[in-house]
Parts: structure tokens; C-alpha cells; sequence
């Protein structure tokens, strides 16, 4: 049984108002629930806030970036094959990992800097290039996706954490790599309940996503021109995968907040630094015109966070691991131990999560900073 645990301060937000309750109750009247119109006209919104051609929207970011890697496989020319190196960065989200590993790629562990993100450096073998913006933050990602565009190597760039965060060359995260993933989760930048999204600018590529998600179907992507090809089924490993009208009628009204979301956000992480200055932690390291996901920081002395988590929720304030935190001090990510990655494993015995909302949360920053200072000073 899941037991939800009520905090004063929780790791994650929701904003809503009465544009998303009545945007549900347009599709309660309208009678269809399942992928739509409004799916439809998501995918259109989504594709053009990021200046992509394509976008097929699904249930999770987590089946985002499963459809992604899925639809690699089956590209015409030069797809990945069981066995192929992958870099992926030491610090993502468990969705980030799984699909590589279900598909059988070799994983190259790539250590992450001060802003926790992987930065760019050589790796010959590599056929597929995995970037993460951790928490927000889009640093290195320009780089990691030019890179791959010099070799001839595929990159998808796992932004479910990060909507609406731009580089500091002013490229929208979601707007790079072959493909680009996004999350609608309820906490997210973008509260859509459950939500996911595949972004591309490769005809192909979209159109094998929206089979794969879609029970490897023809029936998504042409129209059959005889009976029995309306439903002609070409891709084997495929899913069921499809997002539901009411996550994206909420999902399209989120969007249209989302450059308010993002200001306030900003804000809160700006009066977090602020009060924390004279603390022993060390911040993530922002670029660019990030989109803080939460406030993220590892303590100078790793001994203090158990107590320190413990005098939090004592008092109401949630925190929590940062992101997956280090991906080989995982049981799944026991055959790539041997990979060094000191700067990930760092986070992972030190760094804290709190929370970061899209409205102003001065009086709980002021709560936990407080908590904070009774035990590191």
C-alpha cells in the first residue's frame, strides 16, 4: 500500500488553475479519452515551442525515451545493433539507462563536472551519444550534439527534466540531437498528471515512433488502401504506449504558462543561493538560462547529510537524492562498476534534492535554510 506522507516543503509542485480543471471537463463533454484531438494538437504545440518539425506524444517520459531508442533499431541505414557503445551520463533518472540496457548496448559511464552534467570529451567507439540536462540545467548539451553530428553518431538528448531551460548560444532545450525526450509528470516543469513527448526533425524516425508506440501499426502514419491493411502490423517490438486526451488538454495549458513557471522558479533558486551562501554545501553549477528543477547541492562534509535529512523531515520539509544520483553505485549498474566516475559517486554520498515550485515558496525556503543552518554551522 503507498502511503503519502504529508511535508510542509515537498520535493515537488503542482500549479494549476482553472484553465487545466476546465480543459478536463472539455474532454469529459467531448466523450473521447484516449489519444485525439487534443494529442493531436499537443504534438503541433509542443513541436513548434521547440522549433521542431515532429513530436509524438506518449504516456511518460520514461516511454519517451524507450520509443526513442526503440526506433533506432530500426532506422533503414546504419541502425544500432545489440552490442553497440553508448556514452550515457553517471547521473540521470533510471529511465534514462533502462531502455539502453533492454536493447542490449554497452555503456560507456561518462563522469559529470560542477554543473553535474557530462562534459564533452572524446569517445571513438560510441554510436550513440545519451545527454541529460540534470535538474534544469542545459549546460554541454550544444556541445555533446555537435560532436555527434562530426562522427556520424546518434544523440538523444534526454530533457525530461529540463523544458523550457535555453543554452547560453540560445537554443531551447528539446531543440537539439536527433531526438529529444520530454516528461509532463506532475511535479515537472510542465504539470500534465503522466505525459511524455519524442521531439525530431527526422521524417523517418517520426514515423517509426508513432508506429512503435502504437502497436508497431501502419494504421498512425498511412492510409491503408485496402481492408485488410487497416491494420497491417510491420514492427515486432512495439508497445502501447498512447497518452490519454485529459493528460493532454492539461499538458496544452501548462504550456502556455510555462514562461511564468520558469521566472518564478529562477526566483526561488536565486533566494536559495542567496541564504545559503555562508553555508558548508556546494550548489549545481547553473548555465545558460536554466530551468532549476529543485534546489540541488552536495555538502562539504558528506558525514552530516543523515542527520541533516533527518532534522528536515522532522520539521516538514521533504529532500531527497539528487535526480537517480550515481548510476554505478546502482544494482543495475553493477556490470559498468568498474567505470570511474568520482565526481558522480561525490553527489551520491553527499548531494541533497529540495524542492523547487512555479510560484513563490519564500517562507519555506526561509524554513528549510533555517533547519540547514541549526546543523552545518
Amino acid at each position: 500500500m503507498y502511503i503519502m506522507i504529508k511535508f510542509n516543503y515537498p520535493t515537488g509542485f503542482t500549479a494549476w488553475g482553472a484553465e487545466e480543471h476546465d480543459a478536463i471537463q472539455r474532454v469529459v463533454a467531448s466523450g473521447w479519452f484516449t489519444y485525439g484531438p487534443e494529442t493531436e494538437a499537443l504534438e503541433e504545440e509542443l513541436a513548434a515551442y521547440h522549433g521542431r518539425q515532429f513530436c509524438v506524444a506518449v504516456n511518460s517520459g520514461s516511454s519517451a525515451n524507450l520509443i526513442a531508442i526503440a526506433s533506432l533499431f530500426h532506422v533503414q541505414n546504419n541502425p544500432l545493433k545489440r552490442g553497440d557503445f553508448a556514452v550515457v551520463p553517471s547521473i540521470a533518472w533510471a529511465t534514462t539507462w533502462s531502455p539502453l540496457i533492454l536493447y542490449g548496448l554497452d555503456l560507456i559511464v561518462a563522469d559529470v563536472d560542477d554543473t553535474w552534467n557530462v562534459p564533452l570529451y572524446c569517445c571513438p567507439p560510441a554510436r550513440l551519444i545519451v545527454s541529460c540536462p540534470i535538474l534544469g540545467n542545459p549546460a554541454h548539451i550544444a556541445d555533446w550534439n555537435n560532436a555527434a553530428k562530426e562522427s556520424g553518431t546518434y544523440c538523444i538528448e534526454d530533457a525530461c527534466e529540463s523544458i523550457g531551460a535555453v543554452t547560453d548560444s540560445g537554443s531551447k532545450i528539446g531543440s537539439l540531437a536527433n531526438i529529444s525526450t520530454l516528461s509532463m509528470f506532475m511535479s515537472h516543469q510542465i504539470s500534465g498528471i503522466e505525459g511524455g513527448a519524442i521531439l525530431t526533425d527526422d521524417a523517418e524516425i517520426y514515423r517509426l515512433c508513432r508506429m512503435i508506440r502504437s502497436h508497431g501499426w501502419t494504421r498512425d502514419v498511412e492510409k491503408a488502401t485496402k481492408f485488410e491493411d487497416e491494420y497491417r502490423f510491420e514492427i515486432s517490438s512495439a508497445f502501447n504506449v498512447r497518452p490519454l486526451e485529459i493528460n493532454s488538454a492539461v499538458q496544452r495549458e501548462q504550456l502556455k504558462k510555462l514562461g511564468l513557471y520558469k521566472t518564478a522558479r529562477r526566483q526561488n533558486w536565486n533566494s536559495f543561493v542567496k541564504a545559503t551562501k555562508d553555508l558548508p554545501i556546494t550548489m549545481q553549477v547553473m548555465q545558460g538560462t536554466a530551468n532549476p528543477f529543485g534546489m540541488s547541492f552536495s555538502l562539504d562534509d558528506p558525514a552530516k547529510r543523515t542527520p541533516l535529512v533527518a532534522a528536515l523531515r522532522a520539521n516538514g520539509v521533504d529532500c531527497r537524492l539528487p535526480t537517480g544520483g550515481s548510476f554505478t553505485k546502482h544494482p543495475i549498474g553493477l556490470p559498468w562498476r568498474d567505470q570511474q566516475t568520482p565526481n558522480a559517486d561525490r553527489i551520491h554520498r553527499s548531494g541533497l534534492f529540495l524542492g523547487n515550485a512555479p510560484y513563490d515558496i519564500e517562507e519555506k525556503i526561509e524554513q528549510a535554510v533555517n533547519i540547514m543552518k541549526e546543523v552545518l554551522e
